[in-house]
C-alpha cells in the first residue's frame, strides 16, 4: 500500500519536518506500514520516530513541538492522534494526519485522504490552521481531547471495545453496544452548563469539539471544531430497548429531536456522577469522574492541523 508513497513524493522534505509512526494502530495496521514509511522517510532526508507506548508517543510528540519542528506526520488512528495531541496542545507545530487506525474520525472531519500516499502529500503541501481543543481538568489531572470525551454508556461500550481483539474497523463499536447494555446500569449526573443546569439519571453525555465518535457515529452533526464551542449531548435514561431503536440512528445524525435527546452548544461543563466511572475522550481513557467531577472547557484555537480541503473543516 506504501510503496507508491517513495515514488509519488518526489519533492524533499522541508528541514523541520518529523514522521512518528505507532506501530500498535489499526490492531497491526502501524506495523505493517512502518518499512514502507521508513522507506519514504530516507528517500527524503526526514527523521522517522516509531512510538513505544502511548506515554512515550506523548513525549516525541513534545519534543517535537520543543525542537521547533514545523509539521509532524502522525500515523495512527484517533487514539494515536489522541497521544499526539498532549503534546502538541498551544504549540506551533502543526499536525498531519497518516490514516493507519480502526477509528479515524478526526482524519475524516477534517478532510485527509485515507491514502497514505495522497495523505502524506497533502500533509507536506497543505496550509495549516487553527482548530479548538477540549480541556478536562479533575482530582487525577488535565486531559485535552481533539474529537469528543464521554461519560455513561457511551464510555462502557468504549472501553469494551477497546479490549476487543477479533473484530476490526466501523464493526467494532456496534458489537460493544450489544455486549454493554445488558449490564449497564445509568448513573446520576449533576450537569452544570452555560445555559443551566441538569440533575438526573441518564444514559450517557458526551462533550463535542467535533461531529462525529465511534467511527463515524454523527453524535453532535452540527458541531464545528473551528466555532469556539463545545455541543453538550445530554441522553436521558430510557429503556434499553428504546436505546437500541435510537443507536442506529446516531450514523446518520437522526437521533436529534429524540425527546430524550438534548444537545446544546456552551463553552464549559461541569460533570459529576453519584459513582466513579471512567471519562473517556477520542476513544482512550482520561480521568475518573465521580462525586468530585471534572470540569470541561474549550480552548479556541488550541491545536494547529493540516486540513485535507480547501476550504478547511467543513463538515
Amino acid at each position: 500500500m506504501l510503496c507508491s508513497l517513495v515514488s509519488s513524493a518526489d519533492r524533499s522534505f522541508e528541514p523541520m519536518i518529523r514522521i512518528l509512526v505507532n506501530p500498535a494502530a489499526g490492531r497491526g495496521a502501524g506495523a505493517a506500514c512502518l518499512d514502507g514509511l521508513r522507506r519514504l522517510a530516507a528517500a527524503q532526508g526526514a527523521e522517522l520516530q516509531v512510538s513505544e507506548s502511548g506515554d512515550d508517543l506523548v513525549a516525541r510528540a513534545r519534543q517535537a513541538a520543543a525542537d521547533g519542528v514545523e509539521r509532524l506526520l502522525v500515523a495512527g488512528g484517533d487514539g494515536t492522534i489522541h497521544q499526539a495531541v498532549q503534546g502538541l496542545a498551544g504549540s506551533e507545530c502543526a499536525l498531519g494526519l497518516i490514516q493507519l487506525g480502526s477509528g479515524n474520525d478526526l482524519a475524516t472531519v477534517l478532510g485527509v485522504p485515507s491514502d497514505p500516499a495522497a495523505a502524506v502529500e497533502r500533509a507536506l503541501t497543505g496550509e495549516p490552521r487553527a482548530i479548538d481543543l477540549g480541556k478536562v481538568t479533575g482530582a487525577a489531572g488535565r486531559r485535552w481531547f481533539a474529537i469528543y470525551c464521554g461519560v455513561g454508556f457511551d464510555s462502557e461500550v468504549t472501553r469494551c471495545a477497546n479490549q476487543v481483539r477479533v473484530l476490526r474497523g466501523p464493526a467494532v463499536y456496534p458489537w460493544a453496544v450489544i455486549k454493554t447494555l445488558f449490564g449497564f446500569r445509568p448513573p446520576a449526573f449533576r450537569i452544570e452548563h452555560d445555559l443551566g443546569v441538569f440533575e438526573g439519571p441518564g444514559m450517557f453525555v458526551t462533550v463535542a469539539n467535533g461531529p462525529t465518535f465511534g467511527g463515524g457515529m454523527r453524535i453532535a452533526p452540527d458541531a464545528r471544531l473551528d466555532d469556539g464551542l463545545l455541543d453538550l449531548v445530554i441522553v436521558r435514561k430510557l429503556p434499553k430497548w428504546q436505546l437500541l431503536q435510537v443507536f442506529p440512528k446516531v450514523y446518520s445524525g437522526k437521533h436529534v429531536g429524540h425527546p430524550k435527546v438534548e444537545i446544546l452548544r456552551t463553552r464549559r461543563v461541569r460533570i459529576t456522577l453519584d459513582r466513579e466511572m471512567e471519562l473517556y475522550g477520542d476513544g482512550e481513557a482520561l480521568l475518573p469522574i465521580g462525586a468530585d467531577g471534572v470540569t470541561v472547557e474549550v480552548v479556541p484555537a488550541g491545536l494547529r492541523v493540516i486540513p485535507g480541503n480547501d476550504p478547511p473543516l467543513q463538515r
